[in-house]
């Protein structure tokens, strides 16, 4: 049997080429595998929450370079009325074809790392208590062969088959809950500002995201028995974005770029994170709902740790030790969010005509934010006791403008 590598990655994407990145500055022999061919598009949020990670994994200057703008603020609204403020840093909003394509470039450049494209693993590699590598089926030569390495990652989505052929069980569980579409439109009217826009319409949630000058990511998460009308005639999802306050207008120079894509939603869950010879990473290991834009700030976060976790198996740790701490970490991390987003898409719904009322003559009134905003924060905590994650997760951001106690 012979070793190929120190470390098999399955799954070129976001979490498996950031991983790579990470073990390649650490000397370690890495192939990744993908039977995709790239640059290519996945479906996404496409919103980085946070660019430390970035920053760290030595990608941000290619990022800003590729010719995004620096979304600055945040907009949300309400019918006819909107919120909006400054945000305490900015953020990115790119591509995936080119987001990943950066990442993956910057994997390859160190000289341990080896990138397999059209290489799909049709299964693993294992004895009674070991997984050693993988079985790969050459999808340009049309041969299989195996590949062994001490570790095998399953990058490889919310579908991954390393789960399943690992046997990694589920837990936290819910089902899909809001089916969601998303387009790229060239020559939307601005706002002033680069902003992201969330609209709450009607039970429904739009997204507006900017991305390189003039190009505009446009997302509905809609409610479940509209998924096949809009899905049949795509033409539908410009019709309801038309609908949300002054898109009308700002759509009118717009096209359409590409098509309209969708899924009838996301699943949501955490799998166990590995066992002796494997692990699971990004969507693979937790998946949500998208509403709340953390998956690719997920799956970086669970890089770093595993890539902390492999350096410390080096270093003479057990790896089933090791593994449960992994996991242990991960959830501890990625719980807060996950309570945070299953709260929030399992809560929203379409307001009453006497709240829609109350709040559209709120938002007009001056007097009425004068008298409310000194008393918002202790109501914000009393009414998410439930999940003070979002109250912990204001407190932080206001702790960026100045905020003391």
């Amino acid at each position: 049997m012979k070793r190929e590598a120190d470390v098999i990655i399955v799954g070129a994407r976001v979490a498996g080429s950031s991983l790579a990145i990470l073990l390649g500055r650490m000397g370690k022999k890495v192939i990744i595998l993908d039977k995709a061919s790239f640059p290519s598009d996945t479906l996404s949020t496409h919103y980085l929450s946070h660019l430390e990670y970035v920053k760290q994994l030595g990608v941000l200057g290619a990022v800003e370079a590729s010719g995004l703008r620096k979304v600055t603020r945040m907009r949300t609204y309400i019918k006819d009325s909107f919120i909006e403020g400054p945000r305490a840093s900015y953020t990115l909003i790119p591509r995936r074809k080119h987001f990943d394509q950066i990442l993956l470039d910057k994997a390859v450049s160190y000289p341990g790392v080896e990138l397999r494209l059209g290489s799909q693993v049709v299964s693993l590699i294992k004895d009674a208590r070991h997984v050693q590598g993988v079985r790969v089926r050459d999808r340009h030569r049309g041969r299989e062969y195996n590949m062994y390495a001490p570790l095998v990652i399953g990058a490889d989505g919310k579908h991954s088959m390393i789960a399943s052929w690992a046997g990694a069980k589920t837990y936290g569980e819910h089902s899909p809950v809001r089916p969601v579409f998303y387009g790229y439109f060239h020559n939307v009217s601005p706002l002033l500002e680069p902003t992201t826009e969330i609209f709450l319409n009607d039970g429904r949630i739009g997204f507006l995201f900017p991305m390189e000058k003039g190009v505009d990511c446009l997302g509905l998460e809609v409610l479940p028995d509209e998924f096949i009308e809009i899905a049949k005639k795509p033409k539908q999802f410009e019709e309801i974005y038309r609908s949300f306050y002054g898109m009308d207008s700002r759509l009118e120079r717009s096209s359409l770029q590409g098509e309209i894509r969708g899924t009838t939603g996301m699943p949501n869950f955490f799998r166990e994170a590995g066992g002796s010879g494997w692990a699971l990473l990004g969507d693979a290991g937790h998946s949500k709902d998208p509403s709340t834009g953390l998956g690719m700030n997920d799956a970086f976060l669970q890089s770093f740790l595993l890539a902390e976790i492999i350096k410390d198996w080096d270093n003479g740790g057990s790896w089933n030790e090791l593994i449960q701490d992994f996991q242990k970490r991960r959830d501890e991390h990625l719980e807060p969010g996950y309570r945070l987003t299953m709260d929030y898409i399992q809560s929203r719904r379409q307001m009453t005509p006497n709240e829609e009322a109350l709040f559209q003559a709120m938002a007009a009134n001056p007097m009425v934010w004068n008298k409310i905003v000194p008393s918002l924060p202790d109501l914000l905590k009393r009414h998410s006791q439930a999940i003070p994650e979002l109250y912990g997760s204001v407190e932080h951001e206001a702790r960026n403008f100045g905020f003391e106690y």
